[in-house]
């Protein structure tokens, strides 16, 4: 299925969602410290899922894939939340007891965990 498509062609779409996870990021981070440390989140992704498909010998269309995937889930589950993310972050500065709320982090991980789901089941379902 998708995951026949070159490795080129994969290649060119890890590359646009690295655009887009950079540029979203800038766009969600609001604290300015950690604005430039958003450009690490690619190497990161490379080395993590670049090594971890090296290791376990899957096809580069499919790290590719697993890349892109990291890259798109991050900035899609957080920007719904950046306003509150930066709110509880100053907070938090101000006084380091303050929790973050209930709702944000609710949100998040459930985000994240049906996003990973929905990531894995594509990717079984294209092998």
């Amino acid at each position: 299925m998708f995951l026949s498509l070159s490795t080129s062609t994969w290649m060119l779409i890890a590359a646009g969602a690295t655009l887009f996870n950079l540029v979203a990021m800038q766009w969600i981070i609001e604290i300015p410290q950690y604005r430039m440390k958003q450009f690490l989140m690619p190497v990161v992704g490379i080395i993590a899922v670049g090594g971890n498909g090296l290791t376990q010998g899957d096809a580069p269309a499919s790290i590719c894939y697993q890349y892109t995937a990291l890259m798109i889930i991050m900035p899609v589950m957080l920007a719904p939340v950046r306003s509150r993310i930066t709110r509880d972050y100053y907070r938090w500065v101000q006084n380091p007891a303050t929790k973050p709320g209930k709702g944000t982090m609710a949100w998040l991980t459930t985000s994240f965990l049906i996003m990973v789901i929905a990531a894995t089941v594509l990717w079984r379902v294209g092998n």
